[in-house]
């Protein structure tokens, strides 16, 4: 009898079917999302009886849902973060969980530098007033000489580093477990938040969700910052007090933030109605290279898990 596999991310397969035929030729019953989007939780847990494994998005994976599937052995959440999966829960019923924890660093990384580069020439808003029917030329300013503050230097950290390494960047890195022989070689000066804070144009951050990041970009942050920071996050939800980011750049208005996570997705808050806010929504592993490298790695690890 084949082992039954759920897949809940909401395209996987579409780029290209490879990771689906992985799977299938190796001999696995496989059932895509019938949502096409993030699942809620009473959908999550209609759905994932009867199954064996399961290729998971961003849905929230506690107690209750996992306690829904019985038969459930194997998770592997597509991507790298894992703050939507209840480990004490996963452990107490006996589910091995893991992820694909490198496929999305160029993605995300280069979704950070275009998110960058747009917000600091006004790409975003310029294209919304042409095709509004306005022909404002905003005043923009450039990326070369900035101080960029990178909060996590872990490996799409680190590959930032290295995209914007032609531009002359200051940069300054938070980590809680810092690296100084790679800040050595690569010119970054290890700092604290106070620092990064007080002297950086630019903070992209690059964590995981915790609750101990959570609203780690909050009002006492943004009070010590320049009147003309730019906010990054193509990370996780939850890392910025929102209702904070939105009285700053409403105030400020030289200042800028790029987001593609956010605390509640899909996003509809306030910070909709700014100029000076660029909205994406979770698209950083959606490169098409991206997305078959993390599926095949997904389809590898059920394969492997299930061959032993």
């Amino acid at each position: 009898m084949a082992f039954k596999i759920l897949t809940t991310t909401s395209s996987f397969g579409k780029v290209d079917s490879k990771p689906l035929d992985l799977l299938k030729n190796a001999g696995f019953e496989v059932v895509l999302n019938p949502h096409g989007r993030k699942l809620t939780i009473d959908e999550s847990k209609e759905l994932m009886a009867g199954f064996d494994g399961l290729i998971a998005g961003t849905e929230k994976l506690n107690q209750e849902v996992l306690s829904s599937a019985p038969q459930l052995k194997y998770l592997c959440r597509l991507g790298a973060g894992m703050d939507s999966v209840d480990f004490d829960a996963a452990n107490s019923l006996n589910i091995k969980v893991e992820n694909t924890p490198s496929a999305h660093i160029d993605g995300v990384a280069e979704l950070t530098l275009g998110g960058i580069l747009s917000c600091l020439r006004g790409i975003a808003s310029s294209h919304s007033n042409v095709v509004s029917g306005e022909w404002k030329k905003p005043m923009g300013t450039l990326l070369r000489g900035k101080t960029l503050g990178i909060i996590g230097m872990g490996q799409v950290g680190k590959r930032l580093v290295e995209l914007t390494k032609p531009f002359d960047l200051q940069v300054l890195a938070f980590d809680l477990n810092p690296d100084p022989v790679y800040a050595e070689a690569n010119n970054v000066i290890i700092s604290s938040m106070n620092e990064i804070a007080e002297k950086c144009d630019i903070v992209s951050l690059h964590i995981p969700f915790s609750a101990g990041s959570k609203n780690l970009i909050d009002q006492e942050f943004l009070s010590k910052a320049k009147p003309n920071l730019m906010v990054v996050n193509a990370s996780r939800g939850g890392l910025i007090d929102e209702n904070a980011l939105y009285h700053f750049l409403q105030q400020n208005d030289s200042a800028s933030a790029y987001l593609d996570t956010f605390e509640e997705e899909p996003y509809q808050g306030k910070l909709c109605e700014l100029s000076n806010c660029t909205l994406t929504p979770h698209i950083g592993s959606y490169a098409r290279e991206v997305r078959i490298n993390m599926e095949m790695e997904a389809a590898q690890n059920v394969i492997n898990f299930f061959s032993k």
